[in-house]
């Protein structure tokens, strides 16, 4: 089974229930901030434990970042040249390359399933298990990273709020990115594009959030918040992302040297006090 990445994260920030590799300790190989999630796991798992429940601890495997996808988060021109002529902002892309991770589709059969029962039970099972779980879920955060939150919702509220946070005060608020703006907007307007901010992290986001506005709309058109879409029906649409993309890119190569390390280094940060 495979799933689009935007459909399958939202069902998994409001579940907490996401596709995951299941096992009950950390591959050797996890880094620090997988390690952490194994840590809230195995937490939460005794807590469960504690209160009758079977909870198996897993945190999701994959994707694999590639090196080209590591190099173009690093301000890497070249590898975000390469990624952006295939996959443009890796919106259409996930429909038109739906078995394959790189176009930001989640692909199931890399991660694994839930182990745990969630949908599986009963309304009365679920409410008793869901709260046993928030409950658990909390106490997990308090001991491993001493972050008082009150369930999944939560954590996601504040992972959201401390992002927009850092944004604003890193990335926002750099006079180097500011000023790097400016040409950036200016040389897109003379492209034809409409651009409606100079705020680095508004420009930064601009293309991609305009390929998201236009799946937004045939969703509407199918009474769906992500659509169904063939990747024949897709990959016109992806064209035009991967033109802007890459107009995007152009105008902006200084700017992304500077702002594609310092955004990645806030997405650490966020989420290793909040992971997800």
């Amino acid at each position: 089974m495979r799933v689009l990445v935007t459909t399958a994260l939202t069902l998994a920030v409001l579940t907490g229930h996401a596709a995951a590799a299941p096992g009950p300790a950390a591959p050797a190989t996890a880094d620090a901030a997988q390690e952490t999630k194994w840590k809230l796991e195995r937490f939460k798992a005794g807590c469960m434990k504690q209160k009758g429940f079977k909870y198996t601890p897993f945190v999701e495997s994959g994707p694999k970042e590639t090196e080209t996808q590591r190099k173009a988060e690093a301000g890497d021109y070249a590898a975000a040249k390469e990624v952006r002529t295939k996959y443009g902002y890796r919106i259409f892309a996930q429909f038109v390359y739906p078995d394959d991770s790189a176009s930001g589709a989640l692909v199931v059969e890399e991660r694994g399933e839930d182990p745990n029962p969630g949908a599986r039970m009963n309304e009365t099972q679920f409410d008793a298990y869901k709260a046993a779980e928030d409950a658990c879920l909390a106490k997990a955060f308090k001991a491993v990273l001493n972050k008082d939150v009150k369930n999944r919702m939560d954590v996601l509220m504040k992972h959201i709020e401390l992002k927009k946070r850092l944004t604003v005060q890193r990335l926002d608020g750099d006079a180097r990115l500011v000023s790097l703006a400016k040409p950036f907007g200016a040389c897109l307007r003379g492209k034809g594009y409409t651009i409606a901010s100079l705020t680095p992290s508004h420009l930064a986001d601009r293309g991609r959030k305009a390929a998201l506005a236009q799946v937004g709309r045939f969703g509407k058109e199918q009474g769906k918040s992500w659509p169904e879409l063939t990747p024949a029906q897709a990959r016109p649409y992806l064209a035009e992302e991967i033109e802007d993309a890459l107009d995007d890119l152009e105008c902006g190569r200084e700017f992304y040297a500077r702002y594609s390390p310092m955004s990645a280094a806030v997405d650490r940060e966020v989420e290793a006090q909040f992971p997800l």
